[in-house]
């Protein structure tokens, strides 16, 4: 082994207690998503004192749907999140039409990019992680502070420790313990720390729409350090059920019914959409990356109707969501079969035939499909047998900005980062510390060995 390489892997051994308060001071400064300027303050000074070439860019609205209209996202915050639905897709026209322009944007919210420049000849890695969390609501059932990077049993707690400041710290504190050590690469690094990744994925996208490029990508969400080669699609989709107030007095007219609940009318729409999912579940593949799981997952999250107890519901309205892997089709498709299912139920009831429920999405995401045998997923996979835990690449369970630096900047990528999906988006979010400590050293390694490989090599 090296010896800067060893030097390195023994600075980050030896500075546990360090790297632990790089993370909790990271943790203790809230960046929900839409308030992601300070943190990214943060980290812009973390990489300039680090020697990279720093960037600090917001995200272009307007060219980002000029560029790419059928993956391109309303803005989002936590306060006004997933608040203009579209029945086909959404579109900057609708945005600035909409008056929320106020609310969804980029303004003090840039991306942050450091660069790590090689000397040259060796290949490139972009480190890519996002800084923007979920809400915190509902407060009350947070244990700790959400904010406190509170560490008890091993465990640190906050939003944001395993959604994913600890990747995005790990792949900083790698590269500070390389650079310390004194360590020469030849490839590029570069870091990007991005916004809104959380119901949008604009942040990445436009770092891909500016143009940056290298041969290989990681995406830092948590994988509990295991490589992940794909992920599944995901919606986020609302159907509107239209009803007819009257009163109970007023319900029926002799025989004929004059008052219908919206209520009533969910059963049917319910089915349908259970049937996309039944429907997708019974078709069989034998890509061995979706072995012992299913392709399609459907969410039915709230409902909302009615406004007084004694009154048929003059509307409902149905909020759920989906994951499909990538054996289901593109993101496209599977929004075509919504549309088919909400159309059946509309043209197989009476009252619905003529006042139909109307289908509309908050939120789509591509899904994304790489072979395992991919040089980037080989080359992680001995690193970490060298390691002594298992190099195997799978599946991934989420979806996340991956999908852009494959699909719309044709970077190979692999999802590889410290703590747990499960901790994700959840009163009491915490992660392992040993498993970020150990994802700095992991990281250390990889980018030693992929950035001095030749480039053509």
């Amino acid at each position: 082994m090296p010896d800067t390489l060893t030097e390195a892997l023994d600075r980050a051994s030896s500075n546990r207690d360090r790297s632990i308060e790089a993370l909790a001071s990271l943790v203790r400064v809230p960046s929900l998503t839409g308030e992601e300027g300070d943190a990214q303050t943060h980290m812009a000074g973390l990489l300039s004192d680090l020697g990279a070439d720093t960037e600090s860019l917001e995200p272009d609205v307007a060219a980002l749907f000029e560029s790419f209209p059928m993956v391109a996202q309303y803005p989002t915050h936590w306060q006004h999140d997933l608040i203009l639905p579209y029945a086909d897709l959404p579109t900057h026209q609708a945005l600035e039409k909409s008056g929320l322009e106020d609310v969804l944007n980029y303004r003090d919210r840039p991306n942050v990019v450091g660069t790590f420049r090689g000397t040259g000849g060796g290949r490139s890695l972009i480190l890519n992680g996002h800084i923007d969390t979920v809400t915190i609501e509902p407060t009350h059932e947070w244990t700790r502070d959400p904010f406190g990077a509170e560490i008890d049993n091993g465990l640190m707690y906050g939003r944001g420790t395993s959604d994913m400041k600890g990747g995005l710290m790990a792949a900083m504190l790698a590269m500070t313990y390389l650079k310390e050590a004194g360590a020469s690469l030849r490839g590029d690094v570069i870091l990007q720390s991005v916004v809104n990744e959380e119901h949008a994925g604009n942040g990445t996208l436009d770092l891909v729409r500016r143009g940056y490029r290298a041969d290989a990508a990681i995406v830092l969400e948590p994988t509990n350090n295991a490589i992940c080669v794909s992920h599944p699609g995901g919606l986020y989709w609302q159907v509107t059920v239209p009803g007819v107030v009257r009163s109970p007095g007023a319900r029926w007219a002799g025989e004929n019914m004059e008052g219908v609940s919206a209520i009533e009318k969910l059963p049917a729409v319910i089915e349908a959409l259970l049937h996309v999912e039944k429907i997708y579940n019974a078709t069989k593949t034998d890509d061995p990356m979706e072995e012992g799981r299913v392709p399609f997952a459907l969410t039915i999250g709230k409902v909302a109707g009615g406004h007084y107890e004694t009154a048929t519901a003059s509307e409902a309205v149905l909020r759920g969501g989906a994951y499909f892997s990538p054996v289901a089709g593109e993101v496209h498709e599977v929004m075509g079969k919504f549309r088919d299912s909400i159309a059946t139920a509309n043209s197989g009831d009476d009252f619905l035939n003529t006042h139909p429920a109307q289908l509309e999405f908050l939120h789509h995401d591509d899904s994304t499909r790489q072979s395992p045998q991919i040089p980037l997923a080989v080359q992680m996979g001995e690193v970490l047998t060298e390691r002594g835990i298992s190099g195997e690449a799978k599946a991934g369970p989420f979806a996340c900005d991956m999908r852009h630096l494959v699909n719309q900047g044709n970077i190979p990528t692999i999802i590889f980062g410290p703590g747990s999906i499960a901790q994700a988006h959840k009163p009491d979010e915490n992660i392992t510390v040993q498993e970020y400590l150990d994802c700095i050293e992991h990281l250390i390694a990889f980018i030693w060995s992929w950035c001095n490989q030749p480039a053509d090599g």
